[in-house]
């Protein structure tokens, strides 16, 4: 049954993926081989490269799945009447998942990530096109809202939207070089400072 072999598979990569992240939080990802990898997920070699090739397409796939799981997120939110509010579910969202993924050691990861990109095309491009999307979708929902009166109208969409986004990543990285941060008062301060001004 096809639906049940997608699903087999789309499990079997992300079991892969978080084994990987576990190896990369650990070793780092220029220390850890693939056959570390395949033992931590306890998996064949032929199982692993039967998904991935390398451990830049690990990297690279773990972003892609990020972009998917957003996206759908994202789209909802542009659909909705009430920009603040949808933009308000975003941040719950985004900031308990980043919760979450702390539990693998993921924002150390993700670091890793940047500095790789910086130097590998593939990578910096799998990654750019993450942040991108956010940037549309997170632009279109901010001009949404200047255009209801909720957000100044004076401010460019597009840099509120980099300042969206860069407060989120800006923990990850926090989240990375201290293991411990109270991410749910981070996100109330977020939602406080932005929504500020905002109608009640």
């Amino acid at each position: 049954m096809p639906r049940v072999t997608e699903a087999h598979s789309a499990a079997r990569r992300q079991e892969i993926i978080d084994a990987a992240y576990r190896c990369f939080a650990r070793k780092g990802f220029h220390q850890t081989t693939m056959r570390d990898i395949y033992a931590e997920a306890n998996l064949s070699p032929g199982a692993i490269y039967h998904y991935f090739d390398s451990k830049d397409a690990i990297i690279r796939a773990s972003y892609e799945f990020d972009s998917q799981r957003g996206m759908a997120l994202f789209e909802a939110a542009l659909l909705r009447d009430d920009p603040i509010q949808a933009l308000r579910e975003l941040i719950d969202f985004f900031y308990q998942g980043l919760e979450s993924a702390a539990e693998l050691a993921a924002p150390r990861v993700n670091v890793q990530g940047w500095g790789e990109a910086l130097v590998n095309p593939a990578l910096r491009d799998a990654i750019r096109q993450v942040f991108d999307r956010n940037l549309e979708a997170l632009r279109h929902i901010v001009a949404k809202a200047q255009a209801s009166g909720e957000v100044n109208p004076t401010l460019d969409p597009g840099a509120v939207a980099r300042m969206l986004l860069s407060l989120y990543y800006g923990l990850e990285l926090q989240l990375a070089l201290y293991g411990k941060v109270d991410v749910e008062q981070y996100a109330t301060a977020v939602k406080t400072l932005l929504f500020a001004s905002a109608k009640p």
